[in-house]
């Protein structure tokens, strides 16, 4: 049995004790879960959309209960309220602002201060043994499964691309996702979805790291796909430290994979509004794998 709004509204200012409802904003485009948001953040509950997503509700509870036993030099959300039936879960939040709406502003030192806190926050995670009860993905076997995803999506992309673009990004699935997509055979912990909307800066430039609903075992590049900033991810590489191989082909590639598959879920919900919108992510496609001007 699923919930709905109103019940979940009941558990979380049950548990909470929040119960002025203008106090938690409901956030409902996200491809798993429906979130309820308190107080900017400072607390957060997840509820799977159905039973299929339980599961990764599972995973995402065994993330958040490996990573709260870790000191970090950086904000990480800190898991309290878990249903035993994995039908929800809530944590302590981290506040600040997106990645993504400061990075237009922030200065070459700014960006290599955050970058650093980055890169020894990742050399921290990717260390963590005894992972359990996470998921766990080569390279390859990512790269077959985004392309299956790109199969299913690809007819929604007609309207918006040519014949002969289209072949273009076929060309990249067949072509240089599997050249691209060589591990090392070392998987690691990884967040698994790090990019400029789950990376949230305060004030103060101090960094906070949230959503760890993808987290598992991963090739280290996974964790160096979402940043494009070239200063920004140069830094994040140094402070990481150079005795371990990260691929940066690898990261590249799959970022541009993750536009490609945003895209066809932006058209598949038709979501014309917010940062992740159809407009935002054509522009990324043709930018990134068809090398269009932005």
């Amino acid at each position: 049995m699923m919930f709905t709004i109103k019940d979940e509204l009941e558990i979380v200012s049950r548990l909470t004790g929040v119960g002025d409802e203008s106090r938690v904003k409901i956030n409902e485009i996200g491809w798993t879960s429906r979130v309820y948001i308190i107080d900017g953040g400072k607390i957060v509950f997840k509820f799977p959309r159905n039973e299929r997503f339980r599961e990764e509700c599972k995973s995402e509870v065994a993330a958040l209960k490996l990573i709260k036993e870790q000191k970090f030099n950086l904000s990480v959300p800190v898991l309290n309220w878990t249903a035993e039936d994995n039908s929800y879960f809530g944590f302590y939040g981290v506040e600040g602002k997106p990645l993504r709406e400061v990075i237009g502003d922030l200065s070459e030192e700014q960006k290599k201060e955050i970058g650093t806190q980055i890169g020894i926050f990742l050399r921290h995670l990717h260390g963590i043994n005894n992972c359990g009860d996470v998921k766990a993905l080569t390279l390859e076997e990512q790269a077959l499964e985004y392309h299956n995803w790109y199969r299913k999506g690809r007819d929604m992309l007609n309207e918006h691309f040519s014949e002969a673009e289209l072949m273009r990004i076929d060309d990249f699935f067949a072509h240089e996702v599997p050249n691209s997509m060589i591990g090392t055979n070392e998987l690691v912990f990884c967040h698994g979805d790090l990019d400029y909307n789950n990376t949230l800066i305060d004030s103060r430039n101090r960094v906070g790291v949230i959503d760890f609903g993808d987290a598992g075992l991963y090739d280290r590049s996974q964790d160096f796909r979402g940043m494009d900033d070239e200063m920004l991810r140069e830094s994040m590489v140094e402070a990481y430290g150079d005795d371990k191989v990260i691929s940066k082909t690898a990261a590249a590639t799959s970022s541009k994979m993750i536009d490609v598959l945003n895209l066809i879920y932006c058209i598949e919900n038709n979501l014309i509004d917010g940062v992740d919108n159809i407009e935002n992510c054509l522009k990324q496609v043709r930018a990134k794998i068809l090398k269009d001007e932005l």
